[in-house]
């Protein structure tokens, strides 16, 4: 493997797994103090995120000519950053309506220029020189060390499940929300092993582990976002790997419906081993905190339909919380033209993961399915701008579709499909791999 792509492989992983990772290494240091691991762990790892993308950003400059390729779902990114730049600046700095704590003001700036804005340019100038191999073998381990980990340092995780009457926490760092969803990401990239991977240790062993104690996680944390990560992904995963979209449309219909027939089998499942998701699942009601903010969001939208409210639900103490729903987000902070351009942002990127699984499954399988884990994840919970993932890995898969597209025009403009013969359609798609150095196999 060349040298020049392992930083911008580990510029990647990093965004996926790497908070994870980093804190429960240091669970055997700090347990559960939590304020010991947030103040010295979590600061000098994010750090060291920005250094890597800094040099990622550096080498990129030094030894070739930038130009930065955008599609439709990078346009619609763009956009979507500038008007919600010129409403946290507004919101943040110059508003006198309303009061946010200085302490507040200056945890999102970080988030927003640093971790999203600044680590995703690294990404979207560095993106062909990313190693989708060697990200999944860097994936796969950070999950499984932090597993074993939070298996080791919580031990209610194999505990009887009438002991636990409580949401778990991963560590002093992973409350329960990204906890639940580190173990799905362990589901989603242990299944993805037993697809692509050949020796026994790898393609059994370690998978098993992963997806086992990936869902006890999952479970357990009580978080309900996990399970619609997972609806999700399987939808996804069946359109996509159906040969024909009608037909892959009634399989989600047949799948929907055995969910629904099976549902109390399905929930006394659950129960056995995660009670406390099981009760969460059963008695929610129209009541609790996060309908509460739904409605809230709502009506900030209603308040100021064009142009928005503000870009969270504030406190008169100063305080603010999102609305746990990135679409709410949008239409309460940018109005209906920021909504719109939000759903249609998502729509887009959808579309370009599906053409990744149709091109190449084992090499962008497993990314594919921790986007839409972590878009799903957005309608329960987390703030776009909070949420460095999220732009990274749409700006990764907006713009390795732009080289999917050029393949396939580059077989589309040589003849009629009929007329041309393989072998030449081979030929000339090598010569083009070969020039622009991208390094993907051809289509036949």
């Amino acid at each position: 493997m060349p040298s020049n792509k392992f930083l911008p492989t580990l510029n990647l992983v990093l965004a996926i797994v790497g908070y994870q990772f980093a804190t429960n290494l240091a669970m055997p240091f700090y347990g559960i103090d939590v304020e010991s691991a947030t103040n010295q762990v979590t600061i000098p790892y994010r750090l060291f995120t920005i250094a890597i993308a800094t040099i990622v950003i550096v080498q990129s400059f030094r030894k070739q000519k930038v130009i930065l390729k955008q599609n439709r779902t990078t346009k619609f990114l763009m956009v979507f950053w500038f008007l919600l730049l010129l409403r946290l600046f507004y919101d943040l700095q110059i508003r006198t309506d309303i009061f946010i704590q200085q302490a507040e003001a200056f945890r999102i700036w970080p988030y927003v220029l640093l971790l999203c804005l600044y680590c995703g340019f690294s990404v979207a100038i560095s993106y062909k020189k990313i190693d989708m191999h060697l990200a999944f073998r860097f994936t796969a381990f950070a999950l499984t060390i932090s597993l074993i980990l939070s298996l080791v340092y919580n031990p209610l995780l194999l505990a009887n499940s009438i002991e636990i009457d409580t949401r778990l926490e991963g560590n002093a760092a992973l409350k329960t929300i990204v906890f639940g969803q580190m173990g799905l990401s362990a589901v989603i990239i242990g299944a993805c092993m037993m697809y692509s991977e050949r020796s026994i240790f790898l393609k059994y062993i370690i998978p098993i582990f992963l997806v086992i104690f990936g869902a006890l996680i999952s479970l357990r944390s009580g978080s309900r976002g996990p399970l619609i990560s997972f609806f999700a992904i399987v939808v996804f995963a069946i359109i996509a790997y159906s040969k024909k979209p009608l037909v892959g449309f009634m399989a989600v219909f047949l799948f929907i419906g055995l969910i629904v027939a099976f549902s109390q089998y399905i929930l006394t499942l659950i129960e056995r081993i995660a009670p406390v998701l099981a009760e969460r699942l059963m008695y929610t009601t129209t009541n609790e905190d996060r309908t509460v903010l739904y409605q809230e969001a709502w009506e900030r939208f209603v308040y100021n339909p064009f142009f928005g409210d503000r870009f969270a639900i504030i406190y008169p103490d100063g305080s603010y919380i999102y609305s746990h729903n990135m679409i709410l987000d949008a239409l309460m902070g940018m109005g209906f033209f920021g909504g719109i351009i939000f759903l249609a942002m998502y729509f887009s990127v959808t579309i370009d993961a599906y053409k990744l699984i149709k091109y190449d499954k084992k090499k962008y399988m497993w990314i594919v399915f921790i986007l839409i884990q972590q878009m799903a994840a957005g309608m329960v919970s987390g703030a776009f701008y909070l949420k460095p993932v999220l732009t990274i890995l749409i700006i990764f898969i907006a713009l390795s579709t732009t080289n999917y597209r050029k393949v396939r025009i580059l077989y589309q403009q040589t003849s009629d499909k009929e007329s041309v013969s393989s072998t030449k359609i081979r030929t000339i798609t090598q010569n083009f791999v070969r020039e622009s150095k991208i390094g993907y196999r051809p289509f036949v």
